[in-house]
């Protein structure tokens, strides 16, 4: 007996596409390294702000 032909499923393209099947390491962005660092210097600023400005009340006082 001949086996029954068996038909393709189409495939999604939109699932096929090189951006969607890129992987590779789970690393922050370029971007997101970026905005780290701002949101870490601008941490840093206040901090330092909010230590001179004690200082300073402490010289006045």
């Amino acid at each position: 007996m001949n086996k029954p032909k068996v038909r393709h499923r189409r495939i999604n393209p939109i699932a096929r596409e090189p951006i969607l099947r890129k992987g590779g390491e789970h690393k922050v962005s370029k971007g997101g390294e970026r905005q780290q660092a701002k949101q870490s210097l601008k941490r840093q600023l206040r901090q330092e702000a909010g230590a001179s400005s004690l200082s300073d009340q402490r010289l006045c006082a």
